[in-house]
């Protein structure tokens, strides 16, 4: 938490985690009217907002970066080849399942 006073004030992470908050439920209000391919594509803009957020209050995880570049990286394919997108989800899934395991695995 003292990483986090160092970098943004409470009211400007009260603000930034109200903007996130703002986008998440106008992309599910959105979502009744737009294609279904959308309803990722929104997810991962929202986890790049969170990442964004994260970073602002001094809190980096290198894991979850290097799994959003993979999605980054294959996002135009949502539209054109979902089949593709949806394997560089699951790329970046693993890499953070792989992280989440071994994490547990140094506490125990």
């Amino acid at each position: 938490m003292s990483s986090m006073a160092n970098s943004l004030s409470k009211e400007e992470l009260r603000e930034r985690m109200l903007d996130v908050a703002g986008y998440v439920l106008t992309s599910a209000r959105a979502l009744y009217r737009e294609p279904l391919s959308y309803g990722p594509m929104r997810l991962v803009d929202t986890l790049e907002k969170v990442l964004v957020l994260m970073h602002a209050a001094g809190i980096q995880d290198e894991t979850v970066s290097e799994a959003m570049t993979v999605i980054r990286e294959h996002r135009p394919l949502a539209m054109t080849d979902p089949d593709s997108f949806a394997a560089a989800l699951d790329q970046a899934i693993l890499q953070l399942v792989r992280v989440t395991l071994e994490e547990s695995a140094s506490k125990a």
